[in-house]
């Protein structure tokens, strides 16, 4: 099983961490992770800095990336001793990152978390909504914990197979 994990940020370290270390992976499993930095927009005040700053900002975004996905990968490392892990960090937007990636790999699976929920729990973040609408595999969705859910739910929050 080829299993695409998709790192948004910081935020989702320690649910995605949490999960990747707890599922029953088949031994023979593959892991590729993968987080995406944004490039600066154009158009934007950050267009506007000097050459060397955005540098320096890109390059302290990838750093950022790399510490992240060391994280997933050893939280997978710490259970899955025998498995292949590979990380890997790329500029570019994210959902055509993670469609990409998906496709080259020819995963089974993608996992990957949510920021934004509607009222009825039924609404995903844009890039989470364009990965499922488009992935060329299944996709585990793990929200990122909101309060008032898990003061309901003792803590816990299941996670969503969309």
């Amino acid at each position: 099983m080829k299993v695409l994990v998709a790192v948004e940020d910081e935020q989702f370290l320690g649910e995605l961490s949490s999960f990747m270390a707890a599922y029953p992976w088949p031994s023979e499993s593959e892991f590729h992770i993968l987080h995406v930095v944004m490039p600066v927009k154009i158009g934007s005040f950050m267009s506007v800095l000097p050459s060397p700053l955005l540098e320096n900002i890109t390059k302290e975004r990838q750093k950022a990336g790399e510490l992240i996905v060391d994280q997933v990968k050893n939280a997978i490392d710490s259970v899955q001793n025998s498995s292949k892990i590979t990380v890997e960090v790329t500029e570019g937007l994210p959902k055509e990152e993670i469609l990409d990636r998906a496709v080259k790999l020819k995963a089974s699976l993608i996992v990957m978390g949510s920021h934004k929920r509607s009222v009825s729990d039924l609404m995903v973040g844009n890039v989470t909504q364009a990965v499922v609408s488009n992935a060329p595999c299944c996709v585990l969705v793990i929200p990122l914990p909101h309060k008032k859910a898990n003061e309901k739910s003792g803590g816990k929050e299941p996670h969503k197979i969309i």
